[in-house]
């Protein structure tokens, strides 16, 4: 069910974690919109910065594990739902529900989703254009 070429799992790789990672930095993005004090973009702005590299090097070795899982498979079609091994899929539903359960803890600041967000959101992105890259590469050879 849901058969694809085998080496189109990198696009479809690449398009999910796009465009996950484009509304989260939309979500992050709004909530930096909604911060009144100017002087809490000056910590701000570097936190941002320090997510977005630590979710860089994180998710760099996630595109290569999944890409060279991809890239390893045999058969001509496989299943889209192949991409991720059953622990990959443990790890998203994981991460979904602490986004999920973090948005309705009371408490936590707007200005905390601004700056996390706009880290995780870029990352994410990113992760996703380096499938759609390898894709790319992997297409012309």
């Amino acid at each position: 069910m849901f058969k694809i070429k085998t080496i189109h799992l990198l696009a479809v790789n690449g398009l999910l974690w796009t465009a996950i990672g484009t509304k989260i930095a939309i979500t992050g993005l709004s909530h930096y919109l909604q911060i009144i004090e100017s002087w809490a973009l000056v910590w701000m702005i570097p936190l941002s910065v320090l997510v977005f590299v630590a979710f860089y090097m994180m998710f760099t070795g996630v595109v290569r594990k999944y890409s060279e899982r991809i890239l390893s498979m045999k058969e001509e079609k496989t299943s889209i739902f192949r991409t991720f091994s059953l622990k990959g899929y443990l790890v998203i539903a994981f991460m979904i529900s602490l986004g999920i359960g973090l948005k309705h803890i009371p408490g936590i600041p707007s200005n905390f989703f601004a700056w996390f967000y706009c880290g995780l959101g870029p990352g994410l992105l990113s992760a996703g254009v380096r499938f759609l890259l390898r894709w790319s590469h992997h297409l012309s050879h």
